[in-house]
């Protein structure tokens, strides 16, 4: 079926969405490890008080609510870069509900428990892309939508911050996939839908056709078989419009081994191929249903019995 080189997620850099819904290690003091010796400047209270601004002694701002010394209730903390969080603090982490803008211009709106994206969140990318779903410590995971800037689109299940389990990706130009996905990748059992009407079901590795499965196109042809990278590869059936047919066996893409060609008028005969290439026939014509064969003109249709299958266009890249 022509070269399907599907591309691996990890190239498609420019749908990466590397998500950081609280600030780096570069900003002690606040909504990363180590923040609760930034809480001293304020008076220790068994009582939630609210506070005017007060400076942190890593030069980041907060105005809120305190109770013993540290932030809890609601506050809004801001970073010398411009970043900024407001929402809800216990104990001196973000926990509950609070909106985080990066100095990037990337926003996480969402539920925080110990400082960290936990529950229901929405991360949107100041280049349009977005993330709605669930986070389990800062990392996608469970159901959600995906959305990229360029319209691809994806829904379905995550596992520490990568597509994993079952989903439906959607590319702009009208192909789409709905199966099974492993570690940001096409992998396990699936179906692809090109948009110029082919349809792959079957299994995947790593983002490309392996295993069995059956690959139409819109004209009524037809393969039930073996894949292997993207190739017909073991044994399989290929199917004409008009009744041919070849049964046998493939490598690389092409008919290779033994295998019988059928004719459109049910005449069968049992030859050797090499490469797509019939080099020689190892049984005379037969029919099943017991009636004289016909002509061996008709047996040599198409030249060589080869299969005339177009290129399969590439699946596109599913990003990370």
């Amino acid at each position: 079926m022509g070269n399907c080189l599907c591309v691996h997620a990890e190239q498609a850099d420019q749908h990466q969405q590397d998500v950081e819904p609280f600030p780096g290690p570069g900003r002690q003091g606040g909504m990363s490890k180590g923040t609760k010796s930034s809480n001293a400047p304020v008076e220790s209270s068994e009582e939630r008080v609210e506070h005017p601004l007060v400076v942190l002694e890593n030069g980041n701002k907060y105005t809120g609510q305190w109770k013993g010394g540290q932030r809890d209730g609601h506050g809004v903390q801001e970073w010398p870069d411009g970043a900024r969080f407001e929402g809800q603090w216990r104990n001196g982490l973000a926990e509950g509900y609070g909106k985080f803008i990066h100095a990037d211009g990337d926003v996480y709106e969402g539920q925080w428990k110990d400082d960290k994206a936990n529950g229901q969140g929405v991360y949107h990318h100041a280049d349009g892309s977005r993330y709605v779903g669930e986070w389990k410590n800062d990392q996608k995971e469970g159901q959600a939508v995906e959305e990229w800037a360029d319209n691809s689109r994806f829904e379905g299940q995550y596992c520490a911050g990568k597509k994993h389990g079952k989903g439906t990706f959607s590319w702009p130009e009208g192909s789409s996939y709905e199966g099974e996905f492993q570690n940001n990748e096409i992998h396990g059992h699936g179906s692809y839908f090109w948009n110029d009407g082919r349809v792959y079901c079957g299994q995947w590795a790593n983002n490309r056709m392996s295993g069995t499965g059956t690959f139409t196109w819109r004209d009524g042809r037809r393969y039930v078989g073996n894949y292997l990278n993207d190739k017909k590869d073991g044994h399989g059936v290929f199917t004409w419009p008009d009744g041919r047919e070849y049964v046998g066996d493939w490598k690389d893409g092409k008919q290779h081994g033994i295998g019988v060609f059928k004719t459109a008028k049910g005449d069968f005969r049992r030859g050797e191929w090499k490469d797509g290439t019939r080099i020689r026939w190892i049984s005379e014509a037969y029919r099943e249903d017991g009636k004289q064969p016909g002509s061996p003109r008709e047996e040599q249709k198409p030249s060589n019995n080869a299969i005339p299958t177009p290129a399969v266009p590439a699946v596109p890249a599913v990003p990370a």
